[in-house]
């Protein structure tokens, strides 16, 4: 049996296999979304730690109560397969300072991300303002998440109503 090489060919394979190979390692530097009943499950992880005292990051000095909500956007260990196997969760958050006879509109409310180390007590890191901020989200966040904490919440409306919802109850 006699082998045939197409010249012309070849060196078109070996870069569409490199091209390929390049995008898929470049693919699996990146972490797969939250799957959605883990994120909510994260999500009530964050907001509790918020709401009962390990936000001091976020409002310090506050004499009402935080009400919170949180879209996680990642966790650690990239490989926990439920929510109880995660040690820390990376979110987008949303909180206003209850008072009483203190209308939404009218609260002190902060959006940020934060890093919620879940020890005991929970620990809540959270990027400082103006020159510290892009060193607190490089400090903070893991590398493959930087991109998505420098953005902020995904739909600030949307976390907004929620928030206004939660905080009327």
């Amino acid at each position: 049996m006699t082998l045939r090489r197409w010249p012309a060919v070849t060196p078109w394979v070996t870069v569409a296999a490199a091209a390929f190979a390049a995008v898929a390692c470049a693919a699996s530097d990146e972490r797969a979304p939250l799957p959605p009943a883990m994120a909510a499950e994260l999500a009530t992880v964050v907001v509790t730690a918020l709401e009962t005292g390990s936000a001091d990051p976020l409002l310090a000095g506050s004499d009402g109560r935080l009400v919170c909500v949180a879209e996680p956007f990642g966790a650690d260990p990239v490989d926990a397969a439920t929510a109880g196997d995660v040690t820390t969760v990376y979110a987008a958050v949303l909180c206003a300072e209850k008072r009483d006879g203190v209308a939404f509109e009218d609260s002190s409310r902060v959006s940020t991300v934060v890093a919620v180390h879940r020890s005991s007590p929970a620990r809540v890191e959270a990027p400082g303002d103006g020159a510290a901020h892009q060193a607190d989200i490089e400090r903070i966040f893991p590398e493959d998440l930087r991109e998505r904490a420098f953005a902020g919440h995904p739909d600030p409306g949307a976390g907004e109503r929620e928030l206004a919802a939660r905080y009327t109850r």
